[in-house]
């Protein structure tokens, strides 16, 4: 079984949840973008765990089994299917499906927006110990890992289902630091997206903790409309520099100045008052968390003036 780390965890979550009170929800209508969009929008790869042990996956949808690029058969919805992995052979068993194969499989929804559970995950926060972060939207993709010497756990959805999913912050934040922090949050997922030279080995874009971004995926959203709201009302947006999407650094809180990182004009070293005569936590590199919500909450910027001041010379626009 596989258990996040309160280090792992508390990374890029845990000041947020410290100094953020409530915030009532006030739904605003978002004003029409006028720009128009650049490409549809793109799956991305996340790797859950990696596991020596059996898999046990549910859906309340049926779901397709591929191997290799063939169908198989179908899991029907609340049936239980147990994948397996021994010496270069991958099993498949259920009630109603029992198959093999010497290629990866592939558990497909008939709809993207549909989730699945992996009963045998224990994966939790410090902060909600008792829920279990184990559901996914899309596909899953169970996969032998050379590097790791095991199989990896894949989920494959939508970008904009994956930032609705990734648990940066709490859904009392200020609105417009909510808003600056997942378009952030899905710029970084974006630059990532089959960016990864095949040296290293990785079948996936990010991970799913904190070593890219902290992403929790479908149960999250049901105790965080805000986020999730917030994440549909800024859809497609993204950071960009010279018309391009960037690489959005964020990190927890720096001691009174962000850093200039060599190689990217749009990470400028800028002041970050908020932060002054505290302890940096994080890299440094981009937008401070703590500062981009006291400049929300007490300086009522909003999320295009946040961003574009951590990122400088960046403009928003809408990608898709």
């Amino acid at each position: 079984m596989y258990t996040l780390t309160p280090g792992k965890i508390l990374v890029g979550f845990f000041l947020a949840i410290i100094l953020l009170g409530f915030f009532p929800f006030e739904a605003k209508a978002e004003e029409a973008d006028t720009v128009a969009p650049t490409f549809e929008e793109p799956l991305i790869r996340v790797g859950i765990y990696k596991t020596d042990k059996k898999v046990h996956f549910v859906s309340p949808y049926s779901y397709t089994l591929n191997s290799g690029g063939v169908d198989l058969g179908v899991l029907p919805e609340n049936e239980l299917g147990v994948l397996t992995y021994t010496d270069g052979v991958y099993g498949f068993q259920s009630d109603s499906l029992t198959v093999t194969s010497s290629d990866y499989f592939r558990l497909v929804p008939g709809d993207l927006e549909n989730y699945y559970s992996i009963l045998n995950l224990d994966r939790h926060l410090v902060t909600r110990s008792h829920m279990n972060f184990n559901s996914f939207r899309g596909s899953l993709e169970y996969r032998f890992a050379p590097k790791s010497k095991v199989p990896y756990v894949i989920n494959e959805l939508l970008l904009e289902n994956y930032v609705a999913g990734v648990g940066e912050t709490s859904n009392g934040a200020p609105e417009e630091y909510i808003k600056a922090l997942q378009i952030a949050a899905r710029t970084y997922a974006y630059m990532n997206i089959g960016k990864l030279p095949p040296s290293t080995n990785r079948m996936f874009d990010v991970y799913a903790s904190t070593n890219d971004q902290l992403y929790l995926g479908y149960n999250f959203e049901s105790f965080s409309p805000r986020i999730v709201f917030f994440t549909g009302g800024t859809r497609g947006m993204m950071v960009t520099y010279k018309e391009n999407p960037v690489t959005t650094y964020y990190f927890s809180r720096s001691s009174g100045y962000t850093k200039t990182k060599k190689g990217a004009p749009w990470l400028k070293s800028v002041k970050a008052k908020y932060d002054k005569g505290r302890k940096m936590l994080g890299h440094g590199y981009g937008m401070s968390n703590h500062d981009a919500v006291m400049r929300a909450l007490k300086d009522k910027w909003n999320y295009e003036k946040i961003l574009t001041y951590y990122y400088s010379g960046t403009n928003i626009d809408k990608m898709y």
